[in-house]
């Protein structure tokens, strides 16, 4: 059995009543790897801890893939996002030491893939901002709500947030983040003490150890202590969002309060993001290789270029598999009306990220897992008995192809 887990990014979460991290991805990766010859597939999306350290990410990673027969698999395929990314490559790195034992070795020697999407490989500026103090201290008091006595604040606000999305649905717009958070969400979770939403909110004042680590320095430090492991493949997704103009608005965005502050903080972060300090350079692969015609880029890429929340030089390491224009949520489903469904655009970057994009990044992530499938040898005819021929997928005997250069990780 191959097997295929998602590891989600920082705030990353499996599912909240309807609303997912990896918004049908599991089921897409299935019909596209079946499209390739390949029905022995096991998909899974790992649980996480929020804002936690990526040490403490990667174990809970590892306990999860264990227990759900990781070390019996023929082949293990990592797709991380954001920093899911770097979850995946400290759980494969050789000799790493995450929990007693030598079970990250066993795991380890059956990750035949790695592939990063959207992931600060060399930090992201937004990191200085989330370990500020003002944010730190918005975290814990997040995190405030999922103890037992401060529940009743979560169901408290959950309602203020219900009355503020029909406060704006009189303007018609009915497809904003806080429509999706309630109607897919809020209105199916915090109902009982033991919901996984309280979990995650107490997590929040646990652990914002992630918030740290992902600076440039951090970052400097953790690529010269975490090794990539010879026989694993990794490759990476990039995305690039359009920058903003100094004036994102258009009128019609003011009609509705909802959609003119997440245009604004999109614009915040694009521009927090492009602060890239020039003593910690966020890649090892220059401007120039990433406007390669082979690369395809859908806009020039610059050193200020990014999704909303990592520079696109940080987000390249190991095969480019392709430049995607769309921000920092796009590629794991949540653009508008993902699936025909109504669904917001937490992010507006005006990319037009749309359903066939989306395909197209997951059937580039499929073809890369596909190639890289372990072939199943056959044992050893009896001597004397004939010879069978060998019956094989052209996709199994290499690896997968990709129109984009391949690049040093």
């Amino acid at each position: 059995m191959t097997q295929i887990y998602l590891l989600p990014g920082f705030m990353g979460f499996q599912s909240f009543g309807e609303l997912a991290y990896f918004r049908r991805v599991p089921k897409m990766l299935v019909e596209l790897l079946g499209e390739l010859g390949h029905d022995r597939i096991e998909v899974h999306e790992c649980p996480t801890i929020p804002t936690g350290s990526i040490a403490r990410r990667a174990q809970q990673a590892l306990e999860f893939i264990a227990a759900h027969g990781g070390e019996q698999a023929e082949s293990i395929h990592i797709v991380g996002h954001s920093t899911g990314g770097l979850d995946a490559r400290l759980l494969a790195t050789p000799g790493a030491r995450l929990v007693p034992g030598r079970l990250e070795e066993r795991i380890g020697r059956r990750i035949s893939s790695i592939v990063t999407m959207s992931t600060p490989h060399y930090g992201s500026p937004i990191a200085y901002l989330l370990g500020s103090l003002p944010f730190r201290r918005a975290f814990e008091m997040l995190g405030l709500l999922g103890k037992p006595h401060g529940r009743k604040g979560f169901r408290a606000l959950a309602r203020v947030i219900e009355l503020v999305a029909r406060a704006d649905d009189w303007t018609g717009r009915t497809d904003t983040f806080l429509d999706t958070i309630v109607h897919k969400m809020l209105k199916r979770t915090g109902k009982n003490a033991d919901d996984l939403m309280f979990k995650f909110l107490s997590e929040l004042s646990n652990d914002q150890g992630a918030s740290i680590q992902l600076t440039m320095e951090a970052m400097h430090l953790f690529n010269a202590a975490v090794a990539d492991r010879p026989e694993t493949h990794y490759s990476s997704i990039i995305c690039v969002a359009p920058p903003p103009s100094s004036f994102p608005f258009r009128p019609a965005d003011f009609f509705s309060p909802v959609r003119a502050v997440s245009i604004f903080a999109f614009w915040a972060l694009y521009r927090v993001t492009s602060a890239v300090p020039r003593q910690y350079p966020c890649t090892a692969l220059d401007i120039e290789t990433l406007n390669l015609n082979e690369h395809s880029a859908p806009i020039e890429i610059t050193k200020t270029s990014n999704d909303g929340v990592v520079p696109c030089q940080s987000q390249a390491y190991g095969k480019v598999l392709d430049i995607v224009l769309g921000d920092h949520l796009d590629v794991v489903g949540h653009f508008p009306y993902s699936g025909g469904d109504r669904h917001a655009d937490w992010l507006p970057c005006g990319a037009g990220f749309d359903e066939e994009q989306f395909r197209r990044v997951w059937s580039l992530v499929a073809r890369e897992i596909a190639g890289n499938i372990p072939v199943k040898r056959r044992a050893a005819p009896p001597l004397g008995a004939p010879a069978r021929a060998s019956k094989t997928s052209p996709l199994k005997n290499g690896k997968s192809k990709s129109r984009l250069i391949s690049t040093a990780s």
